[in-house]
């Protein structure tokens, strides 16, 4: 929904010759490099899966390295449909596979995306430090102008109706008797959690989990060579789109309308033009999100296989 309201009031401003422009774009860039930022996604999909073995093994459980796959592009996939489902997606999919508690591989998978998130506040840290005194001055407005138009009463209200529905949902646990299984399964969350610090191969986990990270930027980077008005772009350009359109994955369903439309209003800061800007987002979101939809048909193609 999001997604499709950018769309709408971000086209609106476009006059026809402008969307003739972008659609030149699209239609002439170098998809060469493109492709070389699929192969970068593939590497960290597959690393990911590697990965979650080491924590997998302080549960003393490890899937084969192909169903790690396979559980990782069904939950990519998921995500386009609805947001962050994902990650329950591999939890149900390695109990389908391996037997493993879905709320010990719940815990795992909410582990690895805390450290995933403490990542992407270190790359947005170094975006906003290498970036201009102006692009500060464009955040620090922002966050100013959302405090200031903050209301608190109607904030008050809303945390007490979230408080009223947390307690009213506890004494409905409680009297459906329910309470004893819930503790249960947030013990099992816990238990996943913890493996972080009890996984005996914690520098090959890190080692991994800065590749991944190497692989989006490397995946990004590459990207700018594909229009020639963004080869020479600056990498505090490149780090500050960069992170703008990993937010709006993170928040939306794949980053659906979201991802163009940010990195189109962060690179207009840097001197784009908005047509550029705009046709530059949808190229690498459309090529990423086409990957994530081929491999997780794959992906749920062997799932279905498998379990025959």
């Amino acid at each position: 929904m999001l997604g499709a309201f950018l769309i709408f009031i971000s086209y609106q401003q476009f006059t026809p010759d402008q969307l003739e422009e972008i659609k030149s774009y699209l239609r002439d860039a170098d998809y060469s490099y493109i492709a070389i930022g699929l192969v970068f996604a593939m590497l960290s999909h597959l690393s990911r899966a590697w990965r979650w073995n080491y924590m997998l093994a302080a549960l003393d459980k490890k899937p084969t390295f192909l169903n790690n796959i396979i559980a990782i592009g069904s939950g990519y996939a998921m995500n386009l449909i609805i947001p962050r489902s994902g990650e329950v997606t591999r939890a149900v999919i390695v109990k389908r596979t391996d037997d493993i508690p879905i709320d010990q591989g719940l815990g795992t998978i909410i582990a690895e995306r805390v450290l995933d998130f403490i990542l992407l506040l270190a790359i947005t840290a170094t975006a906003l430090l290498t970036a201009s005194s102006e692009i500060l001055d464009f955040f620090r407005d922002g966050l100013n102008s959302a405090f200031a138009k903050a209301n608190p009463i109607k904030i008050t209200v809303y945390l007490s109706i979230l408080a009223v529905l947390t307690v009213a949902g506890i004494f409905l646990l409680k009297k459906l008797k329910l309470m004893k299984k819930v503790r249960s399964f947030l013990v099992g969350i816990q238990d996943g959690f913890t493996t972080i610090w009890t996984m005996k191969h914690k520098w090959w986990y890190l080692a991994h989990t800065l590749f991944i990270w190497g692989m989006y930027l490397a995946m990004f980077y590459v990207c700018i060579f594909a229009i020639p008005d963004t080869d020479s772009m600056p990498l505090s350009a490149v780090l500050c789109a960069f992170v703008a359109g990993s937010f709006a994955v993170a928040f939306t369903n794949g980053g659906f309308g979201a991802y163009p439309y940010l990195i189109s209003q962060v690179l207009l800061l840097f001197g784009y033009g908005a047509t550029v800007g705009t046709a530059f987002g949808w190229i690498i979101w459309l090529s990423q999100t086409s990957l994530v939809i081929v491999f997780g048909l794959l992906c749920f193609l062997l799932f279905s296989i498998r379990k025959t």
